[in-house]
């Protein structure tokens, strides 16, 4: 990968690690406030950098995995890193279709929908975590989406990693950007 290639996905990846953060800003927010949309809405929201990210570093189809290799051999990036998640980086290919997927499934069974609390306090927790559509439970910090549970604090976790690393990478590249940014910061925090 040329030098320019790279500058373009780092510069990319490091947009999705902004805008993980802000998305964070706002699950942590309407939590604080017990603010159910704004949980349900900051949860789904983190899910769209942290998918975007996956599918950047680990791409599910063949005619992307060099790029893939090249940007984690540059981030020093393990195969068994968190956000290595086929779910996650598949998560809004086929979109419409995997909500007609997930009608299909769940017919005839009993759905949760926009829910926050835990799903077992509900139905004598007979419903299953594939019949949840969406819905947020904070005694495990599991965000559900069609179906598929996702822990926000390891993906936090992980997300946190990447962006560390982007970031090293980012001042490297962009040294003259870095530090308008960082003065930008220290300016807002005074």
């Amino acid at each position: 990968m040329d030098n320019n290639t790279l500058a373009i996905y780092i510069h990319e990846l490091r947009n999705q690690c902004v805008n993980t953060e802000a998305s964070f800003e706002l699950f942590n927010q309407a939590l604080a406030s017990q603010v159910g949309p704004g949980i349900l809405f900051a949860s789904q929201m983190i899910l769209v950098p942290a998918s975007q990210m996956a599918a950047m570093l680990w791409p599910t189809r063949a005619r992307a995995r060099s790029r893939g290799e090249a940007l984690r051999k540059v981030l020093q990036l393990s195969e068994k890193h968190a956000l290595n998640d086929r779910r996650l980086a598949e998560l809004w290919e086929r979109a419409d279709e995997k909500v007609d997927e997930w009608i299909a499934n769940t017919k005839g069974q009993q759905v949760l929908f926009d829910y926050v609390g835990d799903p077992q306090e509900l139905n004598g927790g007979k419903t299953p975590e594939g019949c949840i559509f969406r819905a947020y439970n904070p005694n495990n910090r599991v965000f559900y989406f069609r179906g598929i549970g996702y822990n926000m604090e390891a993906l936090a976790g992980a997300m946190s990693d990447v962006a560390r690393r982007v970031n090293d990478v980012y001042r490297q590249l962009f040294p003259d950007l870095a530090k308008a940014d960082d003065e930008a910061r220290q300016k807002a925090a005074q």
